[in-house]
């Protein structure tokens, strides 16, 4: 699979480990350290001098949102040409987002690329309204926990076609795929379908079965 602008993952492969959440005795410690992951993300992937200090300063200029957003799509286009099957199943996004490159912290430049990249979000990414967050949020730090919820939810979808994750999500992953086969033995098989159908085919119905009845 090709690796457009370095930003895919092999599969299989996770990232460190990861603090637990229980040793954080409050919620702004755990979200210095959601903040410090996804800072090392952007870090690895772009070059950047990025840390949980500076994390917001960099980012609310829009520059390093707009560029990830086109990172994804370019990926996700990839993506839907070599697995065509597979990509109609997943929500992906099919356009970029408009970036003024020359734009500083604070002007309105800024603010129309921290606006592009939340409706980019929203219309190609489909990210719950819950997950997002404003402009002001970013800008004036009004929200800052959902700038982050956010971008985490940005890398959990954008994973499924291949882009590189925080640290966070692949231990999600890695977590959920030990809970698949832990409780795989304990599933109970498949049972036949009364018309013969493979589990999961939608069940035929009798066009003899009166009109308006259930099946």
């Amino acid at each position: 699979m090709s690796q457009p602008g370095g930003h895919r993952r092999r599969p299989g492969t996770l990232g460190p480990p990861v603090r637990s959440i229980r040793p954080f005795r409050s919620s702004e410690q755990y979200l210095e350290a959601m903040k410090e992951d996804l800072a090392e993300w952007l870090r690895d992937l772009y070059g950047l001098d990025i840390d949980a200090a500076n994390f917001l300063q960099v980012l609310e200029t829009g520059l390093v949102l707009c560029r990830h957003a086109n990172a994804v799509t370019e990926a996700a286009l990839a993506f839907l040409a070599e697995a065509p099957a597979r990509a109609q199943r997943i929500p992906m996004p099919r356009a970029g987002v408009r970036c003024n490159g020359a734009a500083q912290p604070g002007t309105f430049q800024a603010r129309d690329n921290v606006s592009n990249f939340i409706q980019w979000c929203r219309k190609e990414m489909g990210i719950q309204e819950v997950l997002m967050f404003e402009t002001e949020d970013l800008v004036l730090r009004k929200n800052v926990k959902n700038v982050v919820l956010c971008l985490l939810e940005l890398g959990r979808r954008a994973w499924r076609f291949g882009v590189a994750a925080p640290t966070l999500v692949q231990l999600e992953e890695e977590i959920d795929q030990e809970l698949r086969t832990e409780l795989a033995p304990a599933l109970p098989l498949p049972q036949p379908r009364p018309d013969g159908a493979e589990p999961g085919e939608p069940l035929h119905v009798p066009s003899a079965v009166p009109h308006g009845q259930g099946v």
